[in-house]
């Protein structure tokens, strides 16, 4: 039922056609159950806007969580991305750590790939996200500059009082996100 949520035009469209229909019918006919159908319609879709916008899924949280990392990269601001990771992984913490001051990150862009698969009931709560990535960066010695980077990325989060944490990462060739699995 979450779909609902997560797909704000899925609900308008639908909502809007079936208002549509019928209000065409009620000015055809003159019946007042096609307008009370008609306003129904169009209450129960703005609650669910109403509601979608107040509510966050998992999916939502984990894909806002995504997109916030991207942007502490970006800004190559250390500490932020550090404050992603789960508790339980020093040795990502300590590789994440060593890795970004090499380097001078001028633009993150998450692809339209991003997929996100939530298991709700795993303790503690687990998510996989696969997506394609381009990333301009420089080393700090100076050696590259502005370089694009793409890259094709699997990130696991477990969910840490309330909030999703990185677990896991790895990267891989690029075209891995184009291939149907």
């Amino acid at each position: 039922m979450t779909w609902l949520l997560d797909n704000p035009m899925t609900v308008l469209a639908l909502g809007g056609i079936t208002a549509l229909v019928f209000g065409a019918i009620w000015l055809q006919t003159g019946r007042k159950t096609e307008l009370y159908m008609m306003v129904a319609i169009i209450t129960v879709v703005a609650g669910i806007l109403v509601v979608g916008n107040i509510w966050k899924s998992d999916r939502q949280q984990v894909k806002a969580t995504l997109y916030q990392i991207a942007r502490d990269v970006e800004a190559n601001d250390v500490a932020a991305v550090l404050k992603h990771l789960h508790s339980s992984v020093a040795d990502v913490r300590l590789r994440a750590n060593n890795e970004m001051p090499m380097y001078k990150f001028e633009e993150v862009k998450i692809k339209q790939n991003l997929k996100i698969e939530v298991f709700p009931d795993e303790s503690p709560p687990r998510a996989l996200t696969s997506f394609n990535v381009v990333v301009v960066a420089s080393d700090r010695s100076g050696l590259i500059n502005s370089r694009h980077v793409p890259r094709f990325v699997h990130v696991t989060f477990l969910k840490e009082g309330g909030a999703w944490k990185i677990s896991d990462y790895e990267h891989d060739d690029p075209r891995e996100g184009f291939k149907k699995k």
